[in-house]
């Protein structure tokens, strides 16, 4: 894992370049970088999970934060969760049979259609309260916080998502998503939540050493979510950008070079999969092939 701080730390480094203004070119061409990565990346490699609940008579409902694109929705109705399909047709069609405004109503909604801000459902639903759960990407979020590394671990319990920092103010809400390393460990670990200044928790498990009313320095630092292999892409478009503004073209030609190889590889990563499906096998279901009688 390599951190912001650490992309446009070896940014500077590699270009002997470290004046202010220079800088202020580096961080947005690195979170540009990340983009372009990002954009190639197969969605389910960054799936978010957001739950919502149904409203009677309501068709319409505003996307979870940060979604760029759906991948699955289900309404779950007395405890078994229910697949809704995504609208196969054009606007056009969607608005035709919804007439407007869906006032078909079912406790099972079939068919979803994605717009701008919002994402409707027909039937409408036709109950209060019923889980609809949405799974899907989202948008890339632009890195801009340097690595902190002012304080000290004081309790991580092997076996245990909970690191207990030696001062009240070691931690603040805002880490919640970026990565935590214990200098001596040298793994990273995603933070999950922060509850509150002394106590932080992983996604996973603490699996190093264990401390016990210990002093461990630390870091944590804001990644890319770029798979691991490839976090060093940035920065490689990065060096293109600023060897081009500096009219090397050499340089420049030799990053550039390296970036969409990068990219060639990141697109094959995420397009590689273990499902038995191929896709030209994946039929779309036709709005009547649904039993009637759903209600």
């Amino acid at each position: 894992m390599i951190s912001f701080e650490q992309l446009y730390s070896q940014a500077q480094s590699i270009t002997a370049d470290d004046d202010a203004t220079t800088l202020a070119l580096l961080k947005p061409w690195i979170n540009e970088g990340a983009r372009k990565c990002y954009s190639v990346l197969n969605s389910e490699l960054f799936l978010d999970e957001y739950a919502d609940a149904t409203e009677d008579s309501v068709y319409s409902y505003t996307l979870p934060p940060l979604c760029e694109k759906m991948h699955t929705i289900t309404v779950t109705v007395s405890d078994v969760a229910y697949p809704v399909l995504e609208w196969c047709g054009t606007e056009e069609q969607w608005n035709i049979l919804t007439d407007g405004s869906s006032s078909t109503e079912s406790d099972y909604p079939q068919w979803f259609f994605m717009k701008k801000d919002t994402v409707e459902f027909y039937p409408t639903p036709a109950d209060d309260d019923d889980v609809i759960t949405y799974k899907y990407k989202t948008s890339l979020k632009d890195m801009s916080a340097d690595d902190h590394t002012t304080e000290s671990i004081k309790t991580a319990v092997v076996g245990s998502t909970a690191i207990v920092g030696n001062t009240s103010s070691a931690f603040t809400s805002a880490m919640a998503g970026r990565y935590l390393k214990v200098t001596a460990d040298g793994v990273w670990y995603r933070i999950a939540s922060v509850t509150n200044g002394t106590t932080l928790v992983l996604a996973r498990e603490w699996a190093g050493t264990a401390i016990t009313a210990g002093t461990s320095a630390y870091i944590i630092g804001e990644m890319s979510r770029i798979p691991e292999d490839f976090q060093e892409s940035p920065l490689n478009y990065c060096l293109y950008r600023y060897y081009l503004q500096k009219e090397n073209t050499s340089l420049a030609t030799t990053y550039k070079a390296l970036f969409d190889e990068n990219l060639k590889e990141i697109k094959r990563l995420s397009n590689d999969t273990t499902s038995g499906i191929i896709d030209g096998e994946v039929v779309t279901r036709n709005p009547n092939d649904f039993p009637s009688g759903l209600s």
